[in-house]
């Protein structure tokens, strides 16, 4: 089955965007889940346009399922002299599945530097057990991570709505740091699972992601998701990933529709 690295490998140039067939092995459902839509689209912008300042903040609406084949295109709706802003949408033979819009921007001198964020308190992934037990039939993708449970509640567990891992992709060689982080900070089911008494259907409606620095790290990365707010079948979702070493290297909102 392919991995990230080969799954980038397969666009082709379209109609002047870019189309990637949608690999079975990357799917919730019916479609691919978030994570690996937004890096799809951000690996369409950099097609597109090769020379981007480096990733600040990806704002994505997820507009219908991204299955088969998708076609991408991209617009570069401003150009400054520290900053570009680009536009994606991803479109299937149904029509819109999600579109996202990237600002980027190099570094700046500052006299504001903190961090108030530090990393919760965590054992390192080895020695900690796997997060998921038994995952439902049709969520395919996590076979392509490695996921330690920290603490927090599973999905049907009844506990807290927030969750703590370590996860990493377990392939990456090859693959743009930036597009393997917005592949894995999707990776968790939403906190708010764990009030579900079974099994049913979740779908992200928009994902808004801030990103603390440029983007290196690769490896293992620990990640907190937590749900705020559920009521009227929606929740409001946020979560934080640390890198290795410490450093927080984005923070995540979301809107998710909850159908059970």
């Amino acid at each position: 089955m392919p991995n990230l690295h080969d799954v980038l490998a397969g666009f082709t140039a379209h109609d002047g965007g870019s189309r990637v067939e949608t690999p079975e092995n990357w799917t919730q459902g019916r479609t691919i889940y978030g994570g690996m839509t937004t890096a799809l689209c951000w690996h369409a912008a950099t097609l597109a346009v090769p020379d981007l300042p480096p990733l600040r903040a990806a704002q994505v609406s997820f507009v219908g399922p991204a299955s088969g084949t998708l076609d991408f295109s991209t617009e570069l709706l401003r150009r400054g002299r520290n900053s570009a802003v680009v536009e994606v949408a991803c479109r299937t033979a149904e029509g819109y599945a999600a579109k996202a819009l990237f600002t980027c921007a190099n570094a700046r001198q500052s006299s504001v530097s903190h961090d108030l964020s530090p990393a919760p308190e965590a054992p390192g992934p080895d020695g900690v057990e796997d997060f998921h037990r038994k995952p439902p039939k049709a969520l395919a993708f996590p076979q392509n991570f490695d996921i330690r449970f920290v603490r927090g509640g599973r999905p049907l567990s009844g506990d807290e709505p927030e969750i703590l891992v370590w996860t990493r992709l377990k392939e990456e060689e090859g693959v743009d740091p930036v597009t393997a982080l917005l592949a894995l900070a999707d990776v968790l089911p939403p906190g708010a699972m764990a009030e579900m008494p079974e099994w049913g259907p979740v779908s992200t409606m928009t994902w808004g992601v801030d990103f603390h620095h440029p983007v290196t790290s690769r490896g293992w990365h620990l990640l907190h998701t937590y749900s705020d707010q559920a009521d009227n079948g929606y929740s409001l979702q946020g979560s934080d990933m640390w890198d290795a070493e410490g450093r927080r290297v984005l923070t995540a909102r979301q809107m998710v529709a909850i159908f059970g």
